[in-house]
């Protein structure tokens, strides 16, 4: 019963990618926005509708990196891939 339990979990960890977030894969360089305040940062992890992005170096002294613990939430609509 223990095993069946396991393999269910695993099973709910694939995440189905939107296919507005098919373009920002897992290292992808972003610009985004937050509280009118402009950032750039890295993909960390895909979710259905958002990603997790890691801040960069330049921003991780900011007041929101730190609040947030150098990570945060944002939809594909509200971030821009950049070279």
């Amino acid at each position: 019963m223990e095993r069946k339990r396991n393999v269910r979990r695993k099973e709910e960890k694939k995440i189905e990618i939107s296919s507005a977030g098919k373009p920002f894969v897992k290292g992808t360089h972003v610009a985004f926005s937050y509280h009118r305040h402009h950032f750039k940062g890295v993909i960390e992890k895909q979710l259905r509708n958002s990603a997790i992005i890691v801040f960069d170096p330049e921003y991780e002294m900011t007041n929101t990196a730190i609040d947030l613990k150098q990570r945060i939430v944002i939809s594909y609509t509200k971030m821009k891939a950049i070279k």
